[in-house]
Order: structure tokens, then C-alpha cells, then sequence
């Protein structure tokens, strides 16, 4: 049946992969016109309403801009910031006066996609470690978390990463990593019918999608994709005047 699940992700968040992957391996460069919707449907054997949903989805990410009677393209790159503190998601909890708590959903080894191989310096045959968690904070769901880090660097992490248990805790006690900078992207999104059930957001459509990437000194250690929901998240960003 079109526009249905294939393994756990639905078919729409496939298509989505299959693009932003091409993007990320720049096979698709900035201002190229990614297929037809049409072709889309043809390629993967699904309804129209599936493809638009994944092109929408990217586009509300910024990945890619539609213009209307022209087609879809690859967008520029959109800035992103540079947090002035680095916290894990337990720290930052903690210091909004809030009690953590996290939720294991999935985890696994396996091949990374380009963009986060990539991302992480990897090379083509190497794994990295998925796991998809659920953030709470004062037992409310406010999050979903999915980091990939580099197996090489930390053989044996799937035995230590239960639920609320801190990964930027496992990673200096038993790694001696601790995690010095990183770079985050904010992009609004709408929530999809999953993520509204697993976020309990009712009738809250609106989320942040949040990409970091998170180094020790200049070697990449973990990629994370965040859905989190707006009414329960803002960010603050110090901004300094240079030569004052």
C-alpha cells in the first residue's frame, strides 16, 4: 500500500534520507533541481502526498527551496551558531532548574549515511553507533535525540547507554572523552503524526529541529538530529560586540 512503513520509518522520512544523502554527498549541488515529483513516485513506489510531505519536511529544514510552477532546489546553506556554552542535554536541564530523564528507543551499529560519514571523517567501511532517545524533562517528553558516534573510538557504548543515564557522562567515564566544542543548527519544522505521539504535544505542531556536531579538539565525535518541542524549548544566544 502507498505512503505506508517500510521497517520502522515511514516511507515519507525515506525519501527524505534518500535526498538529503544525495545533497550531503554532493551529488545534488546548491541550485540543482532535485526529480520531479512524479519521478519520486514512480522511484519509490508511492503517492503523491508522500513525496510532497518529504520535500516539505526538507524545505521547512532548509534543505531545499520550493518555488511554485518552477520545481524543487537544493537551498544555501543557512548559518548556524555557535553556542557560547557547551552543555549535555543533562546539564542543561540541571541548570534550568529541571530533573533530566531519558528514554532508550532504539540502538544500533551500522553503516552511517554520506552526510554523517562524512560529517564524522569516517571511512566508507566504518560503523557508527545510532541511538535514538527520548528527552524528558520533569517527566514530560520534550525531545527526540539521535546520535551516530564512530565505533573505532568507542568500541562497546551500546553496553553502557541504558535510559537516563547522561551519554556525555558515559563517554568521560568510560572513554576519557569529554566533549570541548561543537557547532548547532536551528531550523523550525512541523511535528509529523510520530513525533507528536512520542513528544505527548497534542496540538502543538511546531518543533525545532536541532543538528550538532560535537568535537574533541578538532576531531569530530558525534553527529545528533533533535526534534524538540517548541513550547517547551528557546534558546538564548550571547551576542558580544568585537573590540569592547
Amino acid at each position: 500500500m502507498k505512503g505506508t512503513k517500510k521497517g520502522n520509518q515511514p516511507l515519507y522520512k525515506q525519501i527524505a534520507d534518500y535526498i538529503r544523502q544525495k545533497v550531503d554527498a554532493g551529488e545534488w549541488s546548491v541550485g540543482d533541481q532535485v526529480p520531479p515529483e512524479i519521478r519520486l513516485c514512480e522511484q519509490f513506489n508511492v503517492s503523491r502526498i508522500t513525496v510532497v510531505k518529504a520535500l516539505e519536511r526538507l524545505a521547512e529544514e532548509g534543505l531545499l527551496v520550493r518555488e511554485q510552477g518552477k520545481g524543487t532546489f537544493v537551498a544555501l546553506p543557512e548559518l548556524s551558531t555557535e553556542p557560547a556554552e557547551l552543555m549535555s542535554f543533562t546539564e542543561e536541564m540541571k541548570r534550568k532548574g529541571k530533573s533530566p530523564g531519558t528514554v532508550v528507543l532504539s540502538k544500533s551499529w551500522s553503516k552511517p549515511a554520506i552526510g554523517i560519514q562524512q560529517r564524522l571523517k569516517l571511512g566508507p567501511n566504518e560503523k557508527v553507533l545510532a541511538i535514538r532517545r527520548l528527552m524528558m524533562a520533569d517527566n514530560l517528553p520534550i525531545g527526540i535525540q539521535t546520535s551516530y558516534l564512530p565505533q573505532k573510538q568507542f568500541p562497546e557504548l551500546m553496553n553502557y547507554v541504558t535510559d537516563n543515564v547522561s551519554l556525555y557522562s558515559v563517554l568521560q567515564e568510560h572513554y576519557g572523552t569529554i566533549i570541548t566544542q561543537a557547532i548547532e543548527t536551528y531550523r523550525a519544522v512541523q511535528l509529523d503524526v510520530e513525533e507528536k505521539e512520542l513528544l505527548e504535544a497534542g496540538h502543538t505542531g511546531t518543533g525545532f529541529n536541532v543538528e550538532r556536531l560535537s568535537f574533541v579538539g578538532d576531531m569530530p565525535v558525534e553527529f545528533v538530529r533533535s526534534i524538540m518541542r517548541a513550547d517547551q524549548t528557546y534558546y538564548s544566544v550571547k551576542l558580544v560586540r568585537k573590540g569592547f
